[in-house]
This record gives structure tokens, C-alpha cells and sequence, in this order.
């Protein structure tokens, strides 16, 4: 399990000029209390399994640009994306829906696109937010790739049930994006749009906070 805390979101607001959060996989609410550190406009998370999601509307009740949805990432994503108008950061952490929680296994969910929403998500992403600058940020490279993760390759419980493979993010994004692993934790994928990217003069690893070499870093 990764954590959102290891991107430098103050660069990202800087350099990509983006005002709203949006993440899938709300989980104990890390996420969103890391972004409220920043002055995002909007904060949006989603969270699949209902008792997670109400803990985390109430811890953050009181957050005016706090927004807890129930529900599964793709629809909410389909039901959202129209009303921001603004470029967005994107972090997308919402597999195994329950299990990191201790409610269900890792694979005890038989719909594959519940269990792992990332290519839906993705794809409903690329079809609605072609007029935007976003910047996307997925968790467990490890899910789809074996590599030199720093926590080790994927548990055996957590293998998907189709071929593992990345080329669904190329598909969507080759051509507005670069793509960019890290292998810290359980290995990051950062999707930063090209024809920002290419005008800034700083390196791709400065938008992580911590690191250890830039050799846990790979640009495709």
C-alpha cells in the first residue's frame, strides 16, 4: 500500500496549475488529510464499502471543500468529472475494495473491474477530460508488472485474473502524457501531460518528497 504523502503536491499546483483533488480508494482518509495541507479548491475521494466511507464523512465534516462519496470509482468518476472545470490531480488507489481494512480478502471480489476498477477508471478519465491539463497519480505499479519494488512483488492473493501488462495507460494516454514509474513501495505510475511537461525546466523526480536515488525512478 503506497501513500499520496510521497508526492510533492505543492509542485504539482505550482507547475501544472491544478485547483481540485480527486482520489479514488478513500481507505482511513490519509489521503484527503494530506491534500488538505494544500489549496485545492475541491477535495473529492470515493469509497466503495459504506461503514469506511461514513468514518470518513465524519472526520471530515467539518471541511467545506471536502467531499465523501459512497459509491464505486467508475460511476462516481462518470458522475462527477463533468462539473470540474478546472484541472485536476488524479490519485488512483481503489483496489480491493475492503481488504486493506481487514473486511474482505484481496481476492474475495469476483467482478474483476470491482476488484480492480484501474482500467475503467482510467479509460472514463481519457474520455472525459480531454480539455484538461490533469496530472495522474496510480498506486501498486506491482499489481500489473514484477519489478524492483522496494516491498517486493505482488502477493500471490493479488494477482489479477488477466494478462499482467500496463499497455492499457499507453492506450489512453500516449499521446497527451508521459509516463512515469517509481519503484518505492509497492511502485507508482505518474501521468504528467506532455505539452506541459516539455515548457519547465525542473526533473521528474522533483515532484516526489522523498526518494532514495533517482535510480528508484524510470521514464518510459
Amino acid at each position: 500500500m503506497g501513500t499520496i504523502r510521497r508526492f510533492n503536491l505543492a509542485r504539482l499546483i505550482k507547475e501544472y496549475k491544478v485547483t481540485n483533488f480527486f482520489e479514488t480508494g478513500t481507505f482511513r482518509g490519509d489521503g484527503v488529510d494530506y491534500a488538505l495541507k494544500f489549496p485545492f479548491s475541491q477535495i473529492t475521494s470515493v469509497e466503495i464499502i459504506p461503514e469506511i466511507a461514513n468514518d470518513a464523512k465524519e472526520r471530515f465534516s467539518h471541511k467545506g471543500n471536502v467531499k465523501i462519496i459512497t459509491a464505486d470509482s467508475v460511476s462516481a468518476l462518470k458522475n462527477e468529472l463533468p462539473a470540474i472545470k478546472t484541472n485536476c490531480v488524479f490519485w488512483l488507489d481503489a483496489h480491493f475494495p475492503g481488504a486493506d481494512a481487514g473486511i474482505t480478502a484481496y481476492d474475495s471480489e469476483n467482478a474483476e473491474e470491482v476488484r480492480l476498477p484501474l482500467i475503467k477508471e482510467l479509460q472514463t478519465i481519457s474520455e472525459s477530460r480531454k480539455k484538461f491539463k490533469d496530472v495522474i497519480i496510480v498506486d501498486d505499479l506491482r499489481i500489473y508488472e514484477d519489478g524492483p519494488y522496494k516491498n517486493g512483488n505482488v502477493p500471490e492473493d493479488a494477482l489479477p485474473k488477466m494478462n499482467r501488462n500496463i499497455s492499457f495507460v499507453y492506450n489512453y494516454f500516449d499521446r497527451s502524457h508521459i509516463v512515469l514509474k517509481c519503484y518505492l513501495d509497492e511502485g507508482y505510475i505518474l501521468l504528467l501531460p506532455k505539452s506541459i511537461y516539455k515548457k519547465r525546466h525542473f526533473k521528474f523526480y522533483d515532484l516526489f518528497k522523498t526518494t532514495s536515488s533517482v535510480e528508484d525512478f524510470y521514464l518510459v
